[in-house]
């Protein structure tokens, strides 16, 4: 049943329907950032990472992390959430690409001076993450990173920035979490920050608080993840 669900998810999420306005937002598994996007299939590129990263997680995921929304440097080029292209592609070279999951990764972010992305682009909100994930036993498919809000809210005319969406953007893409959730039945979700506590608390859904891991609240985000775990395992 899960599969056919996946599927369903992704079509919509590609779609990008339920975006308010498409010149405040990025639609990552939809659309192509021609000024820096290596290629035009990047989209397609990276609706399969998010396809296959998921799929690896259903029916093994035992919590689920919800940040508020995308940034720029993360999931609009990995296609993941919380997840730097820069790490993918480093684990991949390695042999850890399985952490993320089986088959091949690809870059879809152009090389470019001003981005200083010549071995990908590197989010480091998502470094914290896995690291504070995997350093407290955390097997990479018992976790699923998404955001509350699936697309990345930008500053018009400038696609490389990050903005914190609107109320009405949260309420437009509620269907998208909801149909998300759907995916993990049952598995506990963790609301990394306050805006995201409050976007989930407004939409009835329960979830553990922890501090975002950025302007200095990493001790305080490795500290809840690591009652997460005792909690969780009892």
């Amino acid at each position: 049943m899960s599969a056919p669900l996946l599927d369903r998810f992704i079509r919509i999420l590609c779609a990008g329907d339920l975006i308010p306005d498409r010149s405040l937002m990025f639609n990552p598994w939809g659309d192509h950032d021609a000024a820096h996007d290596l290629t035009a299939a990047a989209p397609r590129i990276r609706a399969d990472h998010l396809h296959r990263y998921l799929a690896a997680r259903l029916g093994r995921a035992r919590v689920l992390l919800i940040a508020e929304a995308p940034s720029y440097s993360g999931a609009k080029f990995s296609g993941m959430a919380m997840t730097s292209e820069r790490e993918v592609l480093a684990a991949f070279a390695t042999g850890r690409g399985a952490d993320y999951f089986d088959g091949c990764f690809q870059r879809t972010s152009r090389p470019l001076p001003q981005l200083r992305n010549a071995d990908g682009m590197l989010e480091r909100t998502a470094s914290i993450v896995w690291s504070a994930m995997t350093g407290h036993g955390w097997v990479p498919n018992e976790f699923v990173l998404w955001n509350a809000v699936a697309y990345h809210p930008h500053d018009a005319g400038n696609v490389l920035s990050n903005r914190a969406p609107g109320v009405a953007e949260r309420r437009a893409l509620r269907p998208l979490l909801e149909h998300f959730l759907e995916l993990f039945p049952g598995v506990p979700r963790m609301a990394i920050g306050r805006i995201c506590q409050h976007s989930l608390a407004d939409m009835g859904i329960a979830a553990i608080p922890a501090r975002h891991p950025s302007y200095g609240g990493a001790p305080e985000f490795r500290a809840a993840v690591a009652g997460l775990r005792r909690q969780i395992d009892g």
